[in-house]
């Protein structure tokens, strides 16, 4: 029974008991929660904290000897992380980032036409954007089938809040109105963990990935193959 350890890569802990209660374990699979130790910055927000998140996690889950562990290792952090690259130097086991997560499963979904990713902050978007366009590998951002990324500009420890859901049903409506022909909408931040059946009860034949969950089903496929 594979074992996939979910890494949130910031020291907010009320990020990671979100994903402990949104994200359930597939058949035949056991989830494990790792939470980077509080030199690590609470939020990640770009370049600097993701490399910031890098420097205070990996020593620990080495020193911890998590890899030795589990089966598999999700980076729960909605971007191009370097910690991704920096694990998968030190075990043979499979390492995914939850962004490249959802990218592959736009591209392997033949019924889905066009998709944008929904992030946190427009602080992401251009970081966004270029990863895509890295992971088309292509050099071209791939028009044909994303939209450029949009931003709710909601926090990631204020995305789980009650309170919220309204800004952001809001926001989602006017980005489908915009947007000609969306069918599918990338949940861009492991803080949106569970918002997926919210808005999709809200915007019926609108596909809402979860990217967290997402992970996991990829994570444990990659434990299952020879």
């Amino acid at each position: 029974m594979p074992s996939i350890l979910i890494i949130n890569p910031n020291s907010s802990v009320s990020v990671s008991e979100n994903l402990r209660r949104t994200v359930c374990a597939p058949p035949n699979s056991t989830l494990h929660f790792y939470t980077a130790p509080s030199s690590a910055p609470p939020e990640i927000t770009g370049h600097e904290t993701s490399a910031l998140s890098e420097q205070a996690a990996l020593p620990d889950i080495l020193e911890k000897r998590l890899l030795d562990q589990h089966d598999a290792f999700l980076v729960a952090c909605y971007s191009d992380h370097p910690l991704v690259a920096s694990l998968a130097k030190h075990t043979q086991k499979p390492v995914l980032g939850i962004m490249q997560a959802t990218l592959l499963y736009v591209y392997a979904s033949a019924r889905l036409h066009r998709s944008f990713v929904l992030t946190s902050t427009s602080g992401w978007l251009p970081l966004l954007d270029e990863a895509i366009t890295r992971f088309s590998g292509t050099g071209f951002f791939p028009e044909n089938k994303f939209y450029r990324s949009k931003a709710l500009d909601v926090s990631v420890l204020d995305l789980a809040d009650p309170s919220e859901l309204a800004k952001i049903t809001d926001k989602v409506s006017a980005y489908l109105c915009e947007l000609q022909g969306v069918d599918c909408v990338l949940l861009g931040c492991a803080g949106m963990a569970g918002l997926d059946k919210k808005l999709a009860e809200k915007f019926p034949g609108v596909k809402f990935v979860d990217s967290v969950k997402a992970g996991v089903e990829f994570a444990v496929a990659m434990t299952r193959m020879p």
